[in-house]
């Protein structure tokens, strides 16, 4: 039997033609993202007005599909408990993400983890524990270095003790209840990480595409940043459906001859529901790709990613992703604060005393509300109080900045000395309080 990428490669000339009969169809003749910039003046909420124009008319051509995405986990819940770590996963699981994505680095010694960084210091206690061994690159530490470590604490002292997990720590952990989705790090840094990864995937039996989880979703795919990391993993394991990733999205962005060659060496190519349109998800599609949407988490960016036509929900909040497919409420715990703003790119300093970055927060009701025990975070998990004693006036907005300043009634300042938002891509805040996620606000930078 022929390899089922080498059946698609003798199908990619016709599927071309059928990927131009698709654009046709949606007309759509540019394959430009079509979106303008949000600067300081226009930092809107993304919501389903946003989205309309373009799910109205890309898919007014034909039907919407029934069938829902997949839901990947990105490191696991990783906006309820600290990412990559059993804690995240194990909720993640409990909230009914389909597949668990987690990364793939390797310590000095060759074993296999899972971590996003290249270094130690942002989710782990290294710096204490090792105070001179920086820049604590993950690449440096030997694993029972990297066992002595807390990686939980970070987030809240509640998860005091989690661990860094190694790759067949996570797999065992898994055991089959969902797909796996690990990301390859850059070969260059972790030189043999390719072979290794392999060995690893040979010896629990991943070697198909044809695998699944308990739960019916593909037991495995292979993604990285790192083409040549594909390639090279697709000579070992051929039948190993593989995921490319690259920034700027110029895969689903790229012309016909881009999505063609693709298609030749990888299963799988990402877009961001935020920036794409639907006629470009079905070309892309026509030439046999399957279409991964970019981590989403907003209820608004999750529909625009069905609608759209993704293949996957990608998203760090299974539970919100789920509840919004199925048409349920995705934030229970929403009350009458909610994020009315993000300003993520002021004139000037983005920590200017007394001004700068900041979210703002909207009292929905008429009676004030104590805000203690809330916190925001951006989609890089940077914590910003709220302010001890804050209250929010009735109907009113409450500020919270990023940098220095003098609190008042209205807002209160965290003394930061660096921005936190995002200001090239779209970005998330995550509005908390003593029960959970309560707000979820993307915007488009």
């Amino acid at each position: 039997m022929s390899h089922p990428r080498k059946r698609r490669i003798q199908r990619v000339l016709a599927l071309s033609t059928a990927a131009l009969l698709s654009v046709s169809l949606f007309g759509c003749a540019s394959n430009d993202v079509g979106h303008g910039g949000a600067g300081a003046a226009d930092q809107r909420r993304f919501s389903a007005l946003t989205v309309g124009h373009d799910v109205t008319e890309d898919v007014s051509a034909g039907k919407k599909k029934s069938k829902a995405p997949v839901v990947w986990a990105h490191r696991g819940a990783s906006k309820i408990a600290p990412e990559e770590t059993r804690a995240a996963y194990e909720q993640a699981l409990k909230d009914g993400a389909d597949v668990l994505e987690g990364d793939v680095a390797q310590t000095k010694d060759g074993v296999l983890i899972i971590i996003h960084d290249d270094t130690l210091s942002r989710t782990t206690n290294v710096e204490e524990v090792f105070p001179d061994r920086s820049p604590w690159n993950v690449r440096d530490f030997t694993l029972a270095e990297i066992k002595q470590l807390d990686a939980g604490s970070w987030w809240d002292d509640s998860y005091a003790g989690e661990k860094i997990l190694t790759l067949r720590e996570w797999i065992a952990f898994d055991n089959g209840r969902a797909g796996l989705a690990p990301e390859l790090k850059r070969p260059e840094v972790y030189p043999g990480i390719v072979e290794n990864f392999a060995r690893e995937m040979r010896h629990w039996g991943y070697t198909s595409g044809n695998l699944k989880a308990k739960n019916g979703a593909p037991m495995i795919w292979v993604q990285s940043f790192s083409e040549q990391a594909l390639k090279d993993f697709g000579a070992l394991l051929p039948d190993v459906p593989v995921f490319a990733l690259v920034s700027g999205y110029t895969y689903i962005n790229g012309t016909d001859e881009v999505l063609a060659d693709v298609a030749t060496w990888a299963d799988a190519i990402a877009g961001n529901p935020a920036l794409s349109r639907a006629s470009q998800v079905s070309r892309a599609k026509a030439f046999g790709l399957t279409v991964i949407g970019e981590v989403e988490d907003s209820p608004e960016l999750i529909e625009a990613t069905v609608n759209q036509g993704y293949d996957v929900v990608f998203t760090d909040v299974p539970d919100v992703a789920k509840a919004q497919l199925s048409g349920k409420n995705p934030l229970p715990h929403r009350g009458a604060v909610v994020i009315d703003t993000v300003l993520y790119d002021p004139a000037g300093d983005d920590i200017a005393a007394e001004g700068g970055e900041y979210v703002a927060l909207r009292n929905t009701s008429n009676r004030a509300v104590d805000l203690s025990g809330y916190t925001v975070r951006d989609f890089s998990n940077n914590v910003l109080s709220v302010g001890n004693g804050a209250v929010i006036e009735p109907g009113s907005r409450y500020f919270i900045y990023v940098g220095p300043g003098t609190d008042r009634a209205d807002a209160h300042f965290n003394g930061r000395t660096a921005g936190v938002f995002n200001n090239t891509v779209t970005d998330h805040a995550f509005l908390y309080n003593g029960k959970g996620i309560v707000d979820i606000y993307s915007y488009i930078a």
